[in-house]
This record gives C-alpha cells, structure tokens and sequence, in this order.
C-alpha cells in the first residue's frame, strides 16, 4: 500500500470502521497505521536534509513502551539511515526489558538514557535538543513537526478522510496529531457527519488541538470526551477483528455507551501496537 492510498472503510455488525491500522508496510506483525504513515512521509521529504545534514542519522524521545520509538526505528533501517532512540527513568538494561526497546536495539538503533531520573516528555525533549548540539541528526517527534512539515503530520491524515461517509465519526484520541488532521479533512472534503473525540486518558489536548488547526477554532466543530481508563492496562474487546488494546478498546467502549443505533456511525482506527505490548 502507497502512502497514496486510502486504507478501506469496513463494516463489522452493523458499525463501519476506517481501518487505519492496515496501512502495514512493515507486516501485520508490526506497529501499523497512520503513525507509520506520517513517520515514513516525514523522512522521504526531508531525504536529502537528513543524509546532507543530519549525518543520515534521525532520532526521537519517547517512553520506553512507546510505538512511536519502533516506528522511528524501523524507518530508518528501510531508508538506510542511522537511528538514536531517547528514553528516560530507567537503564539500558532495564528499558530492554520493553518488547519496543529490544526491537528498536535489533534494528540497529542506538540507545540513549536522556534523562536517569525522568520520562516526562517535556524534560526527555530539552534532553534531545542538548544532545543535538553534540551530534548531528534530524528529530523526529510527531508534534514538534507540525510547523514545518504540516504536510507530512496533518496533510497525510486528512487525506483518509475522502472516503468516509456516515453520521457520525468516532476518533480515539492520544495526543492529538490524527485528530487534527481529520478535522482538517473534514473541512477540505467539505464532509457533513459529526466528528466526536473519544480521550480514554490523559489530560485535555484541546489546546494543544486548537494551535495546530490551520483556522480559527470557531470554524471546526466537533464534540470531546474524556474518559479515566488506566493508560497501562491492556483491553481487549469483540469488534469482529483485533483492536489496539491501549487506546482504541478504550475508546471503542466509550463510544458504544454514546451509539445512536439509528445512525451509520463509524469508528476511526488510527494504528495497532498490540505486537509490542
């Protein structure tokens, strides 16, 4: 599948899905969705930046269970790149420990403790930019891209929504990156359902939503919820396939207690991470 291409909308009793998660071009054993779709976009439109640059090195920050360190990772192995993958909190060791971190080392990342005593992103970013003033390489966290990659972030998510068509649209929502590429999808295709936000966790983004909208945040419209699942624990649910069991379980249970069952509503799946896990 191309990074053209739009990944099918399904119907599983009676609910249509936008199955993101099978853009794989790694494999269905793999981190799939639009995750790695932006990553790889990111990478081949900054090609030459990076290899000229950037010592063909890229690197992120992220939790030791984050996708978004393998997705990094594998990227750089397909483009013949170098990789550095940032943690925090834990050892080398220790962080091996993490199914992620042992892919990530595989691959042929090289691992860094950015930080022996933290994990909060904001300190594991500072910790990035001060080792990039050591080392050449080109950054790669999804949110700080935005500016000057708008295309690779936000363009690439509103792209998949050309062929939705239902009532109403329900989006998991992490941090907010594929949320807000589909309310700009929502606009370009001048597409009429209501688009419903579904946070299992985790504090609000809606600021953080608002400043990466390409308009003024009167001219979107869309409903937000939050929910208290606990982030770690693994849920599974029965929707006719396998589901990402960190975020769009959760989010699948919020939506069914708010289902209209006389809408065609439909339930966006941005990715799956559950090999990982």
């Amino acid at each position: 599948m191309d990074l053209n291409d739009l990944t099918p909308v399904e119907e599983h009793n009676g609910i249509l899905y936008k199955r993101d998660d099978l853009y794989c071009p790694y494999g269905e054993n793999f981190v799939s969705g639009g995750k790695v779709r932006q990553c790889r976009d990111l990478i081949l439109s900054n090609m030459k930046h990076i290899q000229e640059n950037c010592d063909n090195t890229i690197a992120t920050a992220a939790s030791i269970a984050s996708p978004q360190s393998v997705i990094v990772s594998r990227v750089a192995q397909e483009f013949g790149m170098k990789s550095i993958i940032g943690f925090g909190n834990t050892t080398i060791e220790k962080a091996k420990k993490q199914k992620a971190m042992l892919w990530c080392e595989e691959m042929g990342s090289e691992l860094v403790v950015l930080s022996e005593s933290q994990g909060f992103n904001n300190v594991l970013y500072a910790n990035l930019d001060k080792l990039q003033k050591e080392r050449k390489f080109f950054k790669v966290l999804f949110g700080y891209a935005v500016t000057n990659n708008r295309s690779s972030i936000i363009g690439r998510i509103a792209e998949q929504v050309q062929n939705v068509e239902c009532d109403t649209l329900y989006v998991p929502l992490g941090s907010g990156m594929t949320f807000t590429g589909i309310l700009e999808g929502v606009k370009q295709y001048n597409k009429k359902f209501r688009v419903v936000a579904l946070q299992p966790f985790g504090y609000d983004r809606r600021k953080e939503i608002h400043c990466n909208l390409s308009q003024m945040t009167w001219e979107y419209d869309y409903e937000y919820h939050m929910g208290d699942y606990p982030y770690h624990k693994l849920h599974k649910v029965d929707a006719g396939f396998d589901m990402d069991m960190i975020y769009e379980s959760k989010a699948w249970e919020m939506m069914k207690e708010q289902i209209n069952i006389f809408e065609k509503s439909c339930f966006w799946i941005i990715g799956n991470s559950n090999s990982i896990r």
